[in-house]
């Protein structure tokens, strides 16, 4: 056989001998159990990431959950029927204050993204002065960030303004509508439902900045000590996600038409552009809202007035991913 010949053959060989030696890429998939709290626009990143197969690309089969109670999440990261979860802070505090090892190792949410919506005829915050607020119950977060929105403003609350545990988000614009309420706040995914139903947004997120972990990526230690590499892994998806929301407008809103269920391309406009906002290239956890969370959780628990955000987060790994030159390379695409 002629040596040019021979050359075609053995690269066939070779490349037979490979497929067997090295199995498919699919095949060597880390199984990662994960959980989230709630539908939300801001999981957008978390979405992309999984439409783009990102987390593959890190050898990551991710498998998810919704789970909506705090406390059932916690159960889940300790029992280690998950590994990861996606939810508010409050996960990592309430689970630290009573001596569990979770921690907030990102916060892709870490300030409210609430916009205070009133009637019509209302133009001014402190239009609202002497009027009704509706929450969804006392000691939520929609609670709390309403104090904090009305104080930033110059409103006190249950002085000023009354508040009414009224509930979600579509019975309290009910509420709104048949004026048993004067205002609310609402997430972006409603701004313009509220906008069309002819509400005043007094303020949106993008005009204020009350730092809160809305939504954290939350583990355990001994699950970070033991595997790393999958955190790791996990993280630099995220990231992905984010840098592919903040540079893919049409993915990004597909995505939130798919999970939300949201046609309205108007309103999936308005909630991008508020996400675009809010995401960070890196999301660190951040000391300065899990601080805001100890000193409203101190009102009712004494163990959180001595309690320090450090105790409850671990930056290290989005440190290593930054110094290892990953998110300078993917801005700089």
């Amino acid at each position: 056989m002629a040596k040019s010949a021979i050359v075609p053959v053995l690269c066939l060989i070779e490349a037979i001998l490979q497929f067997f030696i090295t199995p498919p890429t699919f095949a060597q998939l880390t199984k990662v159990k994960t959980s989230y709290s709630a539908l939300t626009a801001n999981l957008t990143a978390y979405w992309l990431a999984k439409e783009a197969k990102l987390f593959e690309k890190q050898g990551l089969d991710v498998d998810v959950v919704l789970i909506e109670s705090g406390v059932t999440t916690i159960q889940a990261l300790v029992a280690g029927e998950t590994q990861i979860a996606m939810g508010g802070g409050t996960v990592a505090v309430s689970s630290g204050l009573a001596g569990g090892d979770l921690i907030s190792i990102a916060s892709i949410e870490n300030r409210f993204p609430y916009a205070l919506v009133a009637l019509k005829e209302i133009k001014s915050v402190e239009q609202l002065k002497g009027r009704r607020h509706a929450i969804s119950r006392f000691g939520s977060v929609s609670d709390l960030g309403s104090r904090l929105i009305f104080q930033r403003y110059g409103l006190v609350p249950d002085k000023d303004i009354t508040f009414l545990q009224i509930g979600g988000t579509s019975t309290r614009l009910a509420a709104l509508n048949a004026r048993t309420v004067e205002s609310t706040i609402l997430t972006p995914e409603f701004f313009l439902l509220a906008k069309k139903a002819s509400f005043t947004i007094l303020v949106d997120p993008t005009q204020y900045r009350i730092d809160f972990p809305q939504l954290d990526v939350i583990t355990s230690r001994a699950f970070a000590k033991s595997r790393p590499d999958v955190v790791t892994r996990y993280l630099r998806s995220i990231v992905e996600g984010i840098h592919l929301f903040k540079n893919d407008r049409e993915a990004s809103i597909r995505a939130m038409s798919k999970y939300l269920r949201i046609q309205d391309r108007e309103a999936l406009e308005e909630t991008y552009r508020i996400y675009r906002e809010i995401y960070q290239p890196i999301p660190f956890p951040s000391a300065a809202a899990i601080q805001t969370q100890l000193t409203w959780m101190a009102q009712r628990d004494p163990r959180a007035k001595e309690a320090k955000p450090e105790q409850f987060m671990d930056p290290t790994f989005l440190k290593e991913i930054e110094k290892s030159g990953f998110v300078a390379k993917l801005y700089q695409k």
